[in-house]
């Protein structure tokens, strides 16, 4: 498997250097087949790291390698923005587009194939169960959350969005790393490379971080202006590209390791890894915008919004506090999946600028219901307060 990945990525920079392609919808998929490949090798190095590293750098650094690709590709793009403004508008499409897919897909899909096609011991009924700890993502996934309602109402990513975000993120990684140890478990790849000598080991890991770092960074550029002139070419909307095409080929390697643990019965612990990524994009990510934008500009500055962004981050947002309220009882099931998936799936289904709209009010009327139904959920997100400084 992995030999086949470094052939393909060495295929497409071998094209990208010596312009063999000029197609840029060529473009766009070896660009986002090389992303996708190195994401893939990017994880196992990732997984096998921690027989390494301690357990507190560990949270921050692969935290944020584990998203690599996604980040590249949004940071890409909020930098860009800086010289043409049309490429903040694709940033704020692959941001939101990138965390949406998350959660109105990727949560289900888990779901789905726990439930009917392997039980684990997480499994009970038609739910998945999830591990008391994960209370903590849960926790910081509803802070960010809320926070993230001030973005769109203000019509801006400043700054000080920037400082608090991060700093959350931050926080989450402290107190990640003051929570109990894990039992290592590792598998496929990662698995085989932990069982080499330390010696042979650290070289290895070190260099597939090396190589999927560098083939990101190489394949970005290529990917995103090849979706961007696919869009022109056939008159299809480069921001729904951006918005939905790049985010599937970042996030691909993580729904495939999560699948894999889905399919060993370790489904609550899949989900718990896309509940974490969820925590990692809608903070560090949103907060390394304007940053981004303001090194492209080679000066501090606020990443403006325009309406239909402003709209994209505020049905985000509502996505978001909708999926954090539902897992907040500690499982997910399969027809909270399914309403889920068919929530996100609306918009295509009703393609018109006013669905966002729609669709976010509904998010928060629904969230609004569950929390006068069920009001112990929103103590037991906010009981993980008093923890958090002990």
């Amino acid at each position: 498997m992995i030999v086949l990945l470094f052939s393909l990525i060495l295929s497409a920079l071998s094209a990208f250097s010596l312009k063999f392609i000029q197609d840029p919808i060529l473009t766009s998929i070896f660009g986002g087949l090389a992303i996708m490949s190195s994401g893939y090798i990017l994880s196992v190095a990732v997984e096998a790291a921690q027989r390494d590293v301690s357990r507190s750098l560990a949270t921050i650094v692969l935290a944020l390698l584990a998203v690599l690709p996604e980040y590249a590709v949004d940071i890409y793009l909020a930098y860009k923005g800086a010289q043409d403004p049309a490429y903040i508008h694709y940033a704020s499409a692959n941001m939101t587009g990138a965390n949406r897919l998350l959660l109105g897909t990727f949560w289900p899909i888990i779901v789905f194939v726990a439930v009917f096609l392997l039980k684990g011991k997480d499994v009970i009924g038609r739910s998945v169960i999830f591990k008391p700890t994960l209370r903590l993502e849960i926790f910081f996934l509803f802070i960010v959350t809320v926070y993230s309602f001030k973005i769109p109402i203000m019509g801006e990513i400043s700054i000080l969005d920037s400082i608090i975000l991060i700093s959350i993120f931050l926080l989450y990684a402290y107190v990640s790393a003051k929570s109990p140890e894990r039992e290592e478990e590792f598998e496929g790849v990662a698995e085989v490379i932990v069982k080499l000598r330390k010696s042979v080991r650290i070289p290895i890991v070190i260099f597939l971080f090396a190589f999927a770092g560098f083939v990101i960074f190489l394949s970005v550029k290529p990917f995103v202006h090849g979706l961007i002139e696919t869009g022109k070419m056939l008159g299809i909307s480069e921001f729904l590209l951006i918005q939905w095409v790049a985010p599937f080929a970042s996030e691909m390697p993580e729904l495939v390791a999560a699948l894999m643990l889905a399919l060993k019965g370790k489904s609550s612990v899949a989900l718990g890894a896309l509940i974490s990524s969820k925590v990692n994009q809608w903070s560090l990510l949103i907060g390394m915008l304007p940053l981004a934008y303001s090194f492209g500009l080679l000066r501090f500055s606020d990443m403006p919004l325009d309406i239909i962004q402003r709209e994209e981050i505020f049905l985000t947002a509502a996505q978001s506090l909708f999926g954090t309220i539902i897992i907040a009882d500690l499982k997910l099931s399969v027809w909270e999946g399914l309403w889920l998936f068919s929530m996100f799936f609306a918009q295509f289904l009703i393609p018109i600028p006013e669905i966002r709209f729609a669709l976010a009010i509904l998010y928060l009327i629904f969230s609004l219901i569950l929390l006068v139904l069920h009001r112990a959920r929103l103590w037991q997100i906010l009981q993980f307060a008093r923890n958090i400084f002990e």
